[in-house]
């Protein structure tokens, strides 16, 4: 079976972004000049260009349409840069204040034609009765042959539901996987010596694919950095500290710019540890504190090799961030808080969470409520306490991908966790040994808020390492 004509895939990706830009830039022109404006003419004559290329391209049907943010052309999600979310977003606002989800266009369309609609669809709406007249008077375009299509949501049918469910899941594990390659490949890069720009996968736009997941479903995140790879420790370390710096971001309503950048700085922060000689990170014996901060040092000058001769604003702020981050909250000479970047400080915090909870050569790795519980304590010291208490929030009582006992034997994984604080001690929970200690082959997701006796109730935590080094916990709460 032949896969995906990927250039074919691309164009339409551009096309389709050129599609909802010029939309959205002619709707916003209609607002603010009269119809004969020369820029609104030739806007309006780019936006019919691009609807009949579509239009040959997609073999005489374009489709135009958006849930809960996410836009789709036909059926393929439109991958959009972080430069365009208020054009976006202004273009999704003008589709549901008019109680619309999108439109279709089933043969090509004329420049007359389209001006005329452009010019109806963008007449204010401010009553009922408005909106009543103007759907009355989009309908009466059929010279367009033109398709009002009404707002969807995610939850539309159990079908449809459970599709995009899937859909969802496995392109999150696909942009951690990419994100881990993504390192791998930098890292190899930078030791042969090669320039930044030449690295094979864009790793901006994969943190942009990670804000997308945060964005629309943040628990993905948890569970993927739930994915522990000790053998690939500092890979696996830069991507999970990065979809933990996301998390945390999301959880202080940072906005999506911000997020990128943030992601960014959080994926290069201990690059370093890829850098250093095998010898010195599997040693089986912990560091003193004078080869850590050996480490640290040569960590940063690894940093300012990568910088090389690029210098720019996101640059710098990577340094800053891989510096800062290792950094106390709490100054001990002065004993007030360093004045370091907020992002610095969401990082250290992801970085230790993700550190104690991964076996190291030294030590196995603390559970999440072990780690948790570290972090709470060194809070307002070593830690920003807002930060902690975010990721604290954020993971509940019992994380996701903690390993649970259950009062009738069995153990399982933490698989969700309810948004109700009287349901935080009973979360839904994976079953994988029953009461013998035997592996469950089937799926067995067991909400512990609805069971009665033994098998209800968490009695222990365990660690990971019980149920046998193949196990991950990770991909135990994805699939």
């Amino acid at each position: 079976m032949r896969g995906p004509d990927l250039g074919v895939t691309a164009k339409l990706q551009v096309l389709g972004r050129s599609l909802v830009l010029q939309l959205s830039t002619v709707l916003r022109t209609m607002r603010l000049h009269e119809q004969n404006n020369r820029a609104l003419l030739v806007a309006t004559e780019n936006l019919k260009d691009t609807i009949n290329t579509l239009w040959a391209a997609l073999d005489g049907s374009v489709q135009l349409q958006f849930v809960e943010g996410i836009v789709y052309l036909n059926d393929m999600r439109l991958r959009l840069d972080a430069g365009v979310t208020n054009q976006v977003k202004n273009l999704e606002q003008s589709f549901q204040e008019r109680g619309l989800g999108g439109l279709a266009f089933s043969r090509p369309v004329d420049g007359a034609s389209l001006k005329g609609f452009l010019h109806a669809f963008s007449e204010p709406v401010e009553t009922e009765e408005d909106l009543e007249l103007l759907r009355k008077k989009l309908e009466e375009f059929h010279e367009l042959a033109l398709e009002l299509l009404d707002p969807q949501f995610f939850n539309d049918g159990l079908a449809e539901e459970q599709a995009l469910r899937v859909d969802k899941k496995t392109f999150a594990l696909q942009t951690y996987a990419k994100t881990v390659v993504a390192v791998r490949e930098f890292v190899r890069g930078v030791r042969e010596g090669q320039d930044e720009g030449q690295a094979k996968l864009p790793i901006t736009r994969i943190v942009q694919d990670l804000v997308d997941i945060a964005t629309e479903r943040v628990n993905f995140l948890l569970k993927l950095a739930a994915i522990k790879k000790a053998d690939d420790y500092a890979y696996n370390h830069a991507a999970n500290t990065c979809v933990l710096s996301l998390v945390i971001g999301r959880g202080l309503e940072i906005d999506r710019l911000d997020l990128v950048e943030l992601g960014t700085c959080a994926l290069f922060a201990d690059l370093g540890f890829a850098l250093m000689p095998s010898e010195v990170m599997d040693r089986a014996e912990e560091l003193s504190e004078g080869e850590k901060l050996d480490i640290h040092n040569q960590m940063i000058r690894q940093i300012s090799a990568i910088m090389g001769k690029h210098l720019s604003d996101s640059m710098v702020r990577r340094a800053v961030v891989a510096y800062e981050h290792h950094l106390p909250y709490l100054n001990p000479s002065t004993g007030q808080p360093n004045n370091t970047h907020v992002f610095s400080r969401i990082v250290s915090v992801a970085d230790a969470f993700d550190a104690l909870t991964t076996r190291r050569p030294w030590r196995e790795g603390y559970t999440a409520d072990e780690a948790l519980r570290i972090l709470m304590k060194d809070a307002g010291t070593k830690y920003d306490p807002v930060v902690v208490r975010v990721l604290v929030n954020l993971m509940g009582i019992y994380p996701l991908g903690s390993v649970v006992r259950l009062g009738s034997g069995e153990i399982g994984v933490v698989y969700h966790n309810s948004n109700d604080p009287q349901f935080f001690e009973r979360p839904w929970v994976k079953v994988v040994r029953d009461a013998e200690g035997q592996t469950v082959r089937r799926t067995l997701i067991r909400n512990l808020a609805e069971e009665e006796g033994p098998g209800g109730q968490i009695t222990a935590t365990a660690r990971t390492e019980e149920l046998g080094e193949s196990f991950d916990a990770g991909m135990a709460v994805i699939f």
